[in-house]
């Protein structure tokens, strides 16, 4: 009995003995595998990890030892608290970019917190700008990066002939002022963040530099220096402007042959003069419509900028309007006020607005109808005076999200059920139930009357 027991366990030891062999022979495959790829194979995998990460690959073998030095994907992470972390920070980026083999920079990205040294991060995003940075990604979260540290910065940034990509974001102590012999011939994108423009001429003169410009973003930028944005440009095709206000005595003015994809969320006054232009290539409009008066005590009345705005946005083919459910209701509530769009096909709505069945009205060709019903009131909901006859004949799509299972909402889903003759398909998000819940609401909505044979209804 001794002996089998014996015999049993020297089986055991050498089945784990087999075990560990194996997995040693797997390992080693797949690092000889590894090491068979290509350089340029093993340098894009390379490049999607962390950059101490891509370093240490220089301990698995021989082979591997100086590959981290042709990364041309940098991206140097310094938001730390700790001030020990921020000098082995400071001394690993040093180090790092001084081992790098003399190649160029596909994509550099760097994001400092306090206590960085200012120097430091000048030199770090020079030696990006003279290895032909392609793609410049800076991300300052610290207000002791003084002005006076920038200064030659701006120049080799806003001169680099190689730049494709520029995102600036969060320069609070700064006041961005651009060289008068900016040049950016080959930019497409630019995205500037939290930042604060020194004057008018200042922006005009950045944007006229960027011969190539596809994609603009100018995202709560602060704007009191300015009298005027003025934002003219022959390419541009994508333009984002949102999440800050704009002063009474200001003036925007858009100009953009090209433009075709329209992002506007921010606050404005009713004496603040908008100029849209030569936008008849645009296709999509995402709008946040709010009004503020002086010292944002009350909303303004006055809609006549809202029609401007929307009048200038008619030839879209997809529309997200959304914003200050008083001032769009206001809008909505003039019919005759409203412009014909004649392209559009997709329409999406903050809210079930009153008077939105006249929005309609004028949307002849519509085919999909989306209601977001985060901010719907029983007050909201009346049933239309006139059915939209685009709702009848056009509309093959309609899409409810946030529902929360208020009896208005259902009356809305009855009504547009009741009345969408083409309907192919209703998807109606509905917000915190349980399963049980779902499938009881799954089971009142279907057994709406439809007007459509063909509508099939989608609960998530």
């Amino acid at each position: 009995m001794a002996i089998k027991r014996k015999q049993g366990f020297a089986n055991a030891e050498n089945l784990k003995t087999r075990d560990v062999k194996a997995r040693r022979i797997d390992e080693e495959d797949l690092a000889d595998r590894l090491s068979d790829l290509p350089d340029h194979v093993i340098l894009h995998i390379m490049s999607s990890l962390p950059i101490k990460e891509a370093v240490r690959t220089c301990l698995l073998s021989t082979r591997w030892k100086d590959l981290f030095t042709s990364i041309s994907n940098i991206e140097l992470d310094g938001v730390l608290r700790n001030k020990a972390l921020r000098n082995r920070f400071m001394k690993f980026s040093d180090g790092f970019l001084s081992l790098r083999k003399d190649i160029s920079v596909d994509r550099f990205r760097l994001c400092c917190g306090p206590g960085i040294d200012d120097r430091k991060i000048n030199e770090w995003i020079l030696y990006a700008v003279r290895h032909g940075v392609r793609e410049l990604d800076l991300i300052f979260r610290s207000r002791s990066f003084e002005t006076r540290h920038f200064t030659e910065l701006e120049f080799a940034v806003f001169t680099c002939k190689t730049l494709l990509t520029l995102r600036l974001f969060n320069l609070p102590s700064l006041v961005l002022t651009i060289p008068t012999h900016c040049c950016l011939p080959k930019l497409k994108v630019l995205h500037l963040t939290f930042l604060k423009f020194s004057d008018d001429e200042s922006i005009r003169r950045l944007l006229s530099s960027c011969y190539s410009l596809e994609e603009l973003l100018v995202e709560s930028c602060e704007l009191s220096n300015l009298n005027k944005l003025s934002i003219c440009h022959p390419t541009l095709k994508r333009l984002t402007i949102n999440d800050g206000h704009i002063d009474h005595s200001y003036e925007l003015e858009i100009n953009t042959p090209n433009l075709v994809c329209f992002d506007f969320g921010y606050f404005y006054c009713e004496e603040t003069r908008l100029s849209l232009i030569n936008l008849n290539s645009l296709s999509e409009a995402r709008i946040c419509i709010g009004f503020i008066a002086k010292m944002f005590s009350n909303y303004c009345n006055d809609t006549a900028s809202a029609f401007d705005l929307m009048r200038a946005l008619s030839c879209v083919q997809s529309f997200h309007l959304t914003g200050i459910c008083l001032q769009i209701q206001a809008m909505l509530q003039s019919p005759s006020l409203i412009p014909e769009f004649p392209n559009l096909t997709s329409l999406k709505m903050g809210a079930c607005y009153a008077g939105w069945e006249n929005m309609l009205a004028r949307c002849p060709c519509l085919e999909t109808l989306a209601f977001e019903l985060e901010d719907f009131d029983p007050v909201d909901w009346h049933t239309p005076n006139k059915d939209p006859s685009c709702l009848q004949h056009h509309i093959k799509a309609i899409k409810i999200f946030a529902l929360k299972r208020k009896h208005v909402e259902f009356q809305l889903i009855g009504y547009l059920l009741k009345k969408a003759g083409v309907l192919e398909c209703l998807t109606v998000e509905i917000e915190s139930v349980t399963k049980r819940e779902q499938r009881m609401m799954s089971k009142n909505i279907c057994a709406l009357p439809k007007a459509s044979k063909k509508c099939h209804i989608l609960i998530i």
